[in-house]
């Protein structure tokens, strides 16, 4: 398919999106107007495809190889780079890691060609501490070489309005004046607000026997454990895969990678029924609207994806502060 043109609509805000993956940043700045896409990029051919039916824009595919002289003047880059370096959860290997890691410097590369006025790039938030803090001092330093101010923080996604405890480093770099990062909604949601009442899973194996942890009071705020999910076979369990959650609580953080039977999302006991969060609550998790279309792929698949994603209600928060920087400094 052909690239979709850009308008250039005079007063628009262009924004470029890379490792956009299933487009975050897109559902929310396509609410308002003024927001428009001119690039997207991402490596993996399945999200590309979402990215164009959801946002009506192609992907380019691996930020490596693009042609720098073809790319189109922005005023803000986006840019969600592969956290698996930087993630407990991952290799931790940072900017050693060859193949993820050093893709900062293709983004680097990137904004001396187009020098947005504007950068916002997300990543776990133990990039903060990777390290020893050297790795988050040279994303700093880089910047503040380039002529940028630089403001970070670690943001909860529970905090603006998303029922999943989920916690990411923002780091937001602009030139001409500072930005202010928005704060929290203070609109508490749990788990039972985006449940499916038409969902009806199959129930969970009788591989697996639940054992009723001790009973605490924890804070809606805070996920909270009823059981622990345990394999009859090896009398093993209680990773976060092997626990269930109660849905009148947060949820716990959906992971692109996660084994035991709550894989991904983690169990819950809803309506009595202990079982995984499906694709469209999951997508609810993370605030992308009723009308997202995952085209028909596997739930697993869907699932990985939603796992490597940003939380939508956050960039929400960001759109009308980023919208008023970018009026207030013209």
């Amino acid at each position: 398919m052909a690239h979709k043109k850009p308008s250039l609509k005079r007063n628009a805000i262009r924004f470029m999106d890379l490792f956009c993956g299933l487009g975050a940043f897109h559902e929310a700045f396509k609410k308002d107007p003024i927001f428009e896409c001119v690039l997207a990029c991402d490596i993996d051919a399945g999200v590309r495809e979402l990215y164009e039916v959801n946002h009506g824009i192609e992907p380019k595919a691996d930020i490596r190889q693009l042609d720098m002289d073809a790319l189109p003047d922005v005023d803000l880059l986006c840019a969600g780079f592969p956290c698996q370096p930087f993630s407990i959860a991952g290799n931790g290997q940072g900017f050693e890691d060859e193949e993820k890691g050093n893709l900062f410097y293709d983004i680097l590369g990137i904004i001396d060609r187009k020098t947005p006025r504007m950068c916002i790039l997300e990543n776990v938030k133990n990039l903060k501490t990777h390290d020893k803090g050297k790795t988050y001092e040279t994303i700093v330093s880089s910047l503040t070489e380039r002529g940028y101010e630089v403001t970070s923080k670690v943001i909860h996604a529970v905090d603006y309005g998303s029922p999943q405890a989920r916690q990411r480093i923002f780091i937001v770099a602009t030139k001409g004046k500072p930005f202010v990062i928005p704060e929290g909604t203070a609109t508490l949601r749990t788990v039972s607000s985006i449940v499916d009442p038409t969902y009806r899973p199959s129930p969970l194996s009788n591989k697996y026997t639940l054992v009723a942890t001790p009973e605490r009071e924890r804070e809606r705020s805070t996920p909270s454990i009823l059981y622990n999910v345990v394999s009859v076979a090896t009398q093993k369990g209680g990773r976060q895969g092997e626990r269930v959650y109660d849905p009148a609580h947060v949820g716990i953080t959906v992971c692109a990678s996660s084994g035991g039977p709550g894989a991904k999302t983690g169990l819950y006991e809803i309506e009595n029924q202990v079982r995984r969060l499906n694709v469209k609550e999951t997508l609810r998790m993370f605030g992308f609207s009723e009308e997202y279309n995952m085209g028909g792929i596997p739930s697993e698949k869907a699932l990985f994806y939603l796992g490597n994603s940003i939380v939508v209600n956050v960039v929400d928060a960001f759109t009308p502060v980023v919208k008023a920087w970018f009026q207030g400094s013209r």
